[in-house]
């Protein structure tokens, strides 16, 4: 039999590695790649690699922290 210590005991098991899936905004469908991104309008939506790429949609995640004037 295995003896674990209370240390080890009262650790969380480990998370399992969760995929997001989030709507598409732009072609309408579910994607796995999907990201927040701000358009022309500064409205923010998820928009999957493709159409990041197709509408030059900078991730939100990669802007500056400054307010907008």
């Amino acid at each position: 039999m295995k003896s674990t210590s209370k240390a080890q005991a009262d650790e969380p098991p480990p998370s399992p590695s969760v995929a997001g899936i989030a709507w598409c905004a732009w072609h309408e469908s579910y994607s796995n790649t999907a990201r927040l991104v701000r358009d022309s309008s500064g409205a923010r939506l998820f928009a999957c690699s493709s159409c990041r790429e197709a509408y030059e949609l900078p991730l939100v995640a990669d802007q500056s922290c400054t307010p907008a004037s």
